[in-house]
């Protein structure tokens, strides 16, 4: 049972709220909303808040790499190289009768043909066995955990997949149209928000006077880049240990199927977000979808799955073995206004690296 559910309830939704809008919304004192909050953070349930940049909006797009990799050894290596390279956002290891890494990096479209040339020369040498390279485009739907399915007092999930099926067989077969374009900013980028950017994606909830004291500039300047960052670059999502609220999978599923029902899927994931945590990519022949879940959705969904997809891969991730990376903001040159993604950082260097460690 989550204690203070309505707190932890209004946290999943407005993350960056402070005490006086908890107050407001709970209707509890500014006082008795810090120490709600507080006591979660102690207890585990809360351990923090991060900022999620957009990459669109640095002119940066995500490109997601499948590995195949049996060895243990040569596995760690590749962990070791997502740690170098400057582009990686995300790594994880596949566990299962697949056993390799999936991996993500937000890099400059112009540069993805290194990047894609760099695992051929993994293969080449006998780090991978195999990869698949799978880039989303535009069409992406997401899902946050919404504890309105979730009974606190039996604590677990009560939401019914069925009517939510019942929506993919009503679907319409011709993909939603309004697909919102995120405005690159990259131009207006300054060095003191590349710094900002770290910072959140690391701790969101710090105080504008401790970062102002930190890069030596007025609390005004950075209330105001700030708000620029917050208008145009980030959301913010609300960490929480999934452990302490029921045991979940992590879990991907790699679909290919006809047209008509990856749009379908896709239509229904837009207008009737599933109440977990969740990513999903449209592609040209199918789709790629990432989860966190409770044990029994991981069935419900697979069979769904299976149902609609000529050719289903499921992938389970290792909770224990994920890193997120924080945001890298060395790798952007303001004065030339371009990311440092040539060949030489891409591709050269960290095989130059991995030179040094066979």
């Amino acid at each position: 049972m989550i204690p203070y559910y309505s707190l932890f309830q209004f946290l999943q939704k407005h993350p960056k709220a402070n005490f006086s809008k908890i107050a407001e919304a709970l209707d509890i004192t500014d006082k008795t909303a810090k120490a709600h909050y507080q006591y979660l953070v102690k207890d585990g349930y809360i351990e923090g808040i991060r900022a999620k940049f957009k990459p669109e909006t640095l002119g940066l797009e995500t490109v997601t790499f499948i590995v195949k990799v049996s060895d243990l050894g040569k596995l760690e290596i590749l962990e070791k190289l997502a740690d170098f390279h400057d582009f990686t956002i995300y790594r994880n290891r596949i566990l299962g009768a697949y056993q390799g890494l999936f991996l993500q990096f937000n890099i400059p479209n112009n540069s993805i043909r290194y990047l894609e040339a760099l695992f051929l020369k993994l293969k080449n040498i006998n780090l991978i066995e195999e990869f698949e390279k799978i880039q989303g485009k535009d069409f992406k739907a997401s899902s946050a955990p919404e504890f309105e399915f979730y009974d606190n007092k039996k604590g677990e999930w009560i939401w019914d997949i069925q009517p939510w099926k019942e929506k993919y067989e009503e679907a319409s077969d011709t993909i939603i149209s309004d697909v919102k374009r995120e405005i690159n900013v990259l131009n207006k980028i300054q060095d003191l928000d590349l710094k900002l950017l770290r910072e959140m994606t690391i701790n969101a909830k710090q105080a504008h006077n401790d970062l102002a004291e930190k890069f030596q500039v007025t609390p005004v300047r950075i209330s105001r880049r700030m708000t620029f960052l917050n208008e145009n670059v980030n959301d913010y999502v609300l960490l929480y240990k999934r452990s302490k609220v029921q045991t979940v999978d992590l879990v991907l599923f790699r679909g290919k199927c006809s047209e008509i029902n990856r749009t379908k899927l896709y239509n229904t994931l837009k207008t009737s977000p599933i109440p977990f945590d969740t990513g999903f990519n449209l592609l040209s022949d199918g789709f790629i979808w990432r989860m966190n879940i409770p044990p029994t959705y991981t069935s419900l969904f697979s069979n769904f799955l299976w149902a609609i997809s000529e050719k289903l891969d499921f992938y389970r991730l290792d909770h224990y073995m994920s890193k997120l990376y924080y945001f890298y903001g060395d790798s952007y040159d303001t004065q030339k206004k371009e990311w440092k993604a040539s060949k030489n950082e891409v591709f050269d260097q960290p095989l130059e690296w991995l030179k040094k460690q066979l």
